[in-house]
């Protein structure tokens, strides 16, 4: 086999390039996070600043259509220029300051205003834009501190940014308050409360037959009290929930809940106890070396396919609770059959995870906390409605629909069979 021939290898001439010359590579060491944020910074402030040169071309080709081009020689004119003065204009949600241009009559009988400055002042877009910030976790306190204000920004007022939240925020309460339920069959409701500096609000979750969620309306309260609840679902009623119906209620182990929406729903409610706040409660009277084989039992029931294999299997899990803790054992058989709701009506596994527990709604009630978790005072009840309500809206707006939602016609099937059976029940007593 013949050699294999080497190419010889030419003596490295270093200087045939200067150093000064050579590539040189350079590593940006930046956070993805921390450069995304720059980014984002830099083009809104460049956004602003844009924005702002339109705005001001839009001032001086007013004034040149009505009174004229700069030293341009005509006749007779109705009005003249008359230098600028400061003033300031709105973009974005922000005060930005400008050199406003000036118009007086020919005659001298006073200085006429800039129809598009009035326009470009907008005093409705700045508690709507306040709104928008807000809801994103800013406080009054910080929001002068973080708003964007471009390259010339200009410094909002603590006041003013209240009292724009607030008018904004009141509209929005008006809107959910007057929002119709008619127009669509909702198959779940789940209501759970939280709470915010020593009072509650409660709240309703809708999910349509599509899967879709949607706040339903809320209510204030001391506690999660029946009576709040009965005025929060008799609202529902009075706006067009179909109460006609039955319906699945998943709620957790509030008694007064379920007292309230059996008072208002009666034979049409179907209940299902949050298998997660009933295991909580009943860890809470149990040794914590217990917990463990109580989260085994409790789930090898919630996952049976079979009601009654899986009330068998709570019944074992009672009889074993008995022995450890009476307080315990009373806690797990309130409502021991309410939480099977979903494994009696035959859902799939998913569908059925998803209606076991208060879950959605806990996570719209976390954006209500992040959204609210920077108040460092609440000064009245109506501010905790404002805040809850702009929480509720900014986590409707990112709403997806629910897991298991292509199964959802099982269950509608389900609440349709019960319906019948209603029906011919009342005839047949009739």
């Amino acid at each position: 086999m013949p050699k294999q021939a080497y190419r010889k290898r030419r003596p490295c001439d270093k200087r045939a390039q200067p150093a000064a010359e050579l590539p040189r590579e350079v590593q940006l060491l930046l956070d993805p996070a921390e450069l995304t944020r720059i980014l984002q910074e830099e083009v809104r402030n460049f956004a602003t600043e844009v924005g702002l040169k339109v705005a001001l071309q839009l001032l001086e080709h007013e004034v040149t259509e009505r009174c004229g081009a700069k030293h341009e020689r005509s006749g007779p004119r109705e009005l003249y220029r008359h230098g600028h003065q400061s003033g300031s204009i709105t973009i974005a949600g922000q005060k930005l300051p400008v050199s406003k241009p000036r118009m007086r009559k020919a005659d001298g009988s006073g200085e006429v205003e800039l129809a598009r400055y009035a326009d470009l002042q907008n005093p409705a877009a700045m508690p709507e834009a306040c709104l928008r910030r807000m809801v994103r976790g800013v406080s009054t306190r910080d929001y002068e501190a973080v708003i964007d204000r471009g390259l010339a920004g200009f410094g909002v007022q603590r006041s003013s940014v209240s009292r724009g939240f607030v008018k904004a925020s009141a509209k929005e309460i008006a809107v959910l308050a007057e929002r119709k339920l008619d127009h669509d069959r909702f198959v779940a409701i789940f209501i759970d409360g939280k709470e915010f500096a020593g009072e509650m609000m409660i709240v309703a979750l809708g999910i349509t037959a599509k899967g879709q969620k949607q706040v339903l309306g809320l209510r204030q309260g001391g506690t999660e009290n029946a009576e709040v609840v009965t005025s929060l679902l008799a609202n529902l009623v009075e706006r067009g929930l179909d109460s006609s119906r039955p319906t699945l209620f998943v709620l957790d182990g509030a008694k007064a809940l379920s007292a309230a929406v059996k008072r208002v729903f009666g034979k049409h409610a179907l209940i299902q106890r949050c298998q997660v706040h009933k295991l909580r409660n009943v860890q809470a009277h149990l040794p914590e070396k217990h917990h463990a084989q109580l989260v085994t039992q409790l789930s090898a029931a919630y996952h049976e396919t079979s009601y009654g294999a899986a009330l068998g299997q709570l019944q074992t899990t009672l009889k074993w609770v008995e022995r450890l803790s009476p307080n315990a054992a009373a806690s797990l058989r309130e409502g021991l059959e309410e939480t099977l709701t979903v494994v009696k009506l035959g859902l799939p596994e998913l569908l059925r995870r998803t209606l076991a527990t208060t879950n959605p709604i806990e996570s719209a009630l976390s954006v209500v906390g992040k959204v609210t978790g920077r108040v460092k005072r609440w000064r009245d009840g109506d501010m905790r409605l404002r805040w809850c309500t702009a929480g509720l809206l900014r986590a409707e707006q990112k709403f997806n629909r629910v897991r298991g939602h292509k199964q959802l016609h099982l269950l509608v099937s389900q609440l349709d069979v019960l319906d019948t059976k209603t029906i011919d029940a009342e005839q047949k007593s009739a």
